[in-house]
């Protein structure tokens, strides 16, 4: 699979370009401008954002690709160790991505002798931003990134839908549209006076359980494991590291709302697994199922920034 020959070119200011790779550079760019941003306001040493925002794209990328060799067996797998570093094929993973960010923040924390809390929380909003970018870029990729046939005609006459004998939709608007907004709610978060680490927690509980529906919506059938999609599956993980986090900081791991969290996981996940199979092997309206699947998503995360927000406060971000 040789993206190169496959990728759509647009023409930017008169220099030819390829259109994907400019949407995810765009976003590197808007990335590293966060992170400025935010080491001023969180009062990192002088050049620490250029060091943070340099290691944090090395360690996405290597991540990124790493992952997706690993974890696709249609390509990852078929490829010798040699090819690996070929970037030209096969693809990226997201959760790769966004575990070799947090990893760069660990040791951009270390080399810079700052608390590892702020470093993340900068980190989780100026990845945002990338991830965003490139959702709206993967519009480039052909039959990429889409839902399953659109059953509702509202949906499927709307301009996020796509295709011409079966219209579908372009679930990279509505992710795009998602982590945007995930953004503002953690950048207002990230503004008032509560713990390092804790923006960089509510990310984890928020964008975990958000692409937990978002990765069921499309149907493109990367990186899947029979209908459960191995990315629904990190983001499932993602989620339940955010509320193990989020017990731990609160303190209070006996009190209801942290047993309702832990408890409320695996209830979740064996009710979105059912939810998968419904949208997969039956007919039930799938307006319905994802609204049962968010409300289900919600309640941990819910559970999660309640804790967080019960813990003490001050002390962290200024």
């Amino acid at each position: 699979m040789n993206l190169i020959d496959e990728a759509v070119i647009i023409e930017v200011f008169g220099i030819r370009v390829y259109a994907f790779g400019a949407c995810v550079m765009l976003g590197a760019v808007c990335a590293m401008i966060v992170t400025g941003m935010m080491s001023r306001v969180f009062r990192l040493k002088p050049g620490a954002a250029p060091l943070i925002g340099l290691l944090s794209m090395v360690f996405g990328i290597v991540f990124s690709r790493l992952g997706f060799c690993l974890m696709n067996r249609e390509l990852g797998q078929m490829m010798p160790l040699s090819v690996w570093p070929w970037i030209a094929g096969g693809g990226w993973s997201m959760s790769g991505l966004i575990a070799g960010v947090f990893l760069s923040g660990f040791v951009s924390a270390r080399l810079l002798k700052e608390k590892t809390g702020r470093v993340m929380d900068i980190l989780a909003l100026a990845v945002l931003p990338l991830i965003a970018a490139e959702r709206i870029g993967e519009r480039r990729i052909e039959d990429f990134d889409i839902s399953r046939p659109l059953d509702s005609d509202f949906l499927a006459k709307s301009f996020l839908a796509v295709g011409e004998d079966e219209r579908c939709l372009a679930t990279y608007y509505v992710a795009a549209a998602v982590t945007l907004a995930l953004f503002v709610v953690l950048l207002i978060r990230a503004g008032k006076k509560t713990r390092d680490g804790h923006t960089a927690v509510s990310f984890l509980l928020l964008f975990g359980a958000a692409s937990i529906v978002l990765e069921s919506l499309r149907y493109d059938r990367f990186l899947s494991v029979s209908f459960v999609g191995l990315q629904q599956i990190l983001a499932a993980v993602m989620l339940c590291i955010g509320v193990a986090l989020a017990v731990k900081e609160s303190g209070r791991a006996k009190s209801p709302a942290a047993v309702a969290a832990a408890v409320s996981l695996p209830l979740v996940i064996g009710i979105v697994l059912g939810l998968e199979f419904a949208l997969d092997r039956t007919t039930w309206n799938k307006l319905l199922l994802y609204a049962c699947m968010i409300v289900s998503v919600a309640v941990p995360a819910a559970l999660g920034l309640r804790l967080l927000d019960g813990a003490g406060k001050g002390n962290g971000n200024p």
